[in-house]
């Protein structure tokens, strides 16, 4: 990647509006495999928005070291500078809208796991000739016919 003197301002702002827009399609598509619980795609993406946010800070860091800098908040370049802001507002919402989607499938998952152990418990919980407690786990285990 060239030295961040070389690259104009306007360059490297398109590249981060269309880095924003990649993430913004991703996560996107994560609220897709959310709601469809599939867990190798979440992966997938996972990794994919890793390297989109690390794209993200480079670019971040490329324009906040670069010499000309000032000419961010003066026009046309202010304009680039609001919609890309936009852009990473609509990212961070959806991205939280994702992180209480997460809260709610672990929740689910919990509760489904408590409830089979319950039932798991339940089922298993008899007794033996001499009215002592026993598991179906130990059921049986004494038969030797």
């Amino acid at each position: 990647m060239p030295h961040a003197q070389e690259q104009a301002l306007s360059q490297l702002l398109q590249q981060q509006q269309g880095t924003l827009g990649q993430l913004l399609a991703l996560i996107e598509q994560e609220t897709t495999a959310l709601v469809e619980r599939n867990a190798d795609t979440l992966l997938q993406l996972a990794g994919d928005k890793q390297q989109l946010l690390q794209q993200l800070a480079q670019t971040d860091k490329l324009l906040s070291q670069h010499p000309q800098k000032a000419q961010l908040k003066a026009p046309p370049l202010a304009e680039q500078v609001s919609q890309a802001q936009q852009l990473l507002a609509q990212c961070q919402l959806k991205n939280q809208s994702n992180g209480k989607l997460i809260e709610l499938c672990a929740a689910s998952v919990n509760r489904l796991a408590q409830a089979l152990q319950v039932s798991r418990n339940a089922s298993s919980l008899t007794y033996d000739g001499k009215g002592k407690t026993s598991t179906i786990s130990t059921l049986g285990n004494d038969v030797e016919a």
